[in-house]
């Protein structure tokens, strides 16, 4: 691990540390206007909301980085303390990114764009009218930080009307693929959050028993991840070991009459029923217990976290200790191949 004291290095370098791993960053598409109502319109990817009662966002147009010089930006919110704030959608992004050059003060980045000004309803300047959603926001505080090149000048704003267009609403809220939103990454990249790089994770309904309550043989896996880990440790209460001895037993019961004699192909087909089954075929008459047998096992755990079935998971850990012994059930598997076919 690399250790950098910011003290020490150039804040050019601060910067590139910061946009590449305060990432990604939504992207703040800022209009106000000057003292004579000229309009301006630039991108800000310091920036997020920080309540909800009453709304307020922030962002930071920074001193330039060459010469610590204002942005026109930072000195028509302070001229009028207002501005309006356009999220950025994929369909927007080149334009963005020609608004972005530093023209002269008075130039209309709006012409210059080719965006369309969208009249405010409470305040003078202008949001984006291509833009998915625009809040009209009037400022709460200035907190400059530094004051030298590259320094932050963070703007936090109420906001006192929302602009959402229709098209983005999936029932009563705005929809993620239907804003088909942009954020910034570091350097030249960007980010869409839309489709596929976008999942879905349940907020916990309850305290989990945290990661100090696993098996050590969880805990010290090398297959299992810190993700497959938290599934096990978000459950309310440790499982009874009687459920994952009837677990065993079902497993055993409902043995097809054609073993699955592949485990690394049930795993990688994605069957952890299958696997777990395979696995207990394969315990026949073995009476140790070794490293292998707990990385299969750790396996089929993971295969059923990956399918969300926690319980089942859990089952196949508590399993380990039960199988660490033969005289637990599989006896009955002997049982079963010694009966006559019917």
């Amino acid at each position: 691990m690399r250790h950098i004291d910011p003290a020490t290095i150039h804040h050019s370098e601060s910067h590139r540390y910061l946009l590449s791993c305060v990432a990604p960053r939504p992207i703040a598409f800022a209009g106000t206007v000057d003292s004579d109502g000229r309009p301006n319109l630039a991108p800000f990817s310091f920036f997020n909301a920080f309540g909800a009662n009453p709304p307020v966002v922030a962002f930071s147009p920074a001193f330039r980085g060459t010469d610590g010089s204002p942005k026109h930006t930072l000195l028509n919110v302070l001229a009028t303390g207002e501005f309006t704030i356009s999220v950025v959608s994929y369909s927007m992004v080149e334009q963005i990114s020609l608004a972005s050059c530093d023209f002269p003060e008075g130039v209309d980045e709006f012409v210059k764009a080719g965006f369309t000004k969208l009249e405010s309803h409470k305040i003078k300047p202008f949001g984006v009218a291509e833009s998915p959603m625009v809040m009209e926001c009037k400022l709460l505080h200035h907190i400059p930080v530094g004051g030298g090149p590259g320094s932050a000048n963070i703007l936090i704003g109420e906001v006192v009307m929302f602009h959402l267009q229709e098209s983005i609403f999936d029932g009563q809220y705005p929809s993620a693929d239907r804003l088909d939103l942009v954020a910034r990454m570091g350097g030249p990249l960007y980010c869409r959050a839309s489709g596929p790089a976008v999942f879905t994770l349940a907020k916990p309904t309850h305290t989990g028993i945290g990661f100090d309550a696993l098996p050590n043989h969880l805990l010290e896996s090398t297959i299992l991840t810190g993700n497959d880990l938290a599934k096990l440790a978000g459950v309310q209460q440790l499982p009874d070991v009687a459920a994952a001895q009837a677990f065993i037993a079902t497993e055993l019961a409902n043995l097809p009459a054609s073993l699955p004699d592949n485990l690394a192909t049930e795993l990688r087909v994605g069957t952890p029923n299958r696997a777990f089954q395979a696995f207990l075929a394969g315990r026949i008459g073995r009476d140790q217990w070794g490293e292998s047998d707990t990385a299969t096992l750790h396996h089929i755990i993971q295969q059923f976290l990956r399918k969300n079935d926690v319980a089942n998971a859990w089952n196949c850990a508590i399993a380990q200790e039960l199988l660490r012994h033969p005289e637990h059930h599989l006896a009955a598997i002997e049982q079963r191949d010694q009966q006559p076919n019917q």
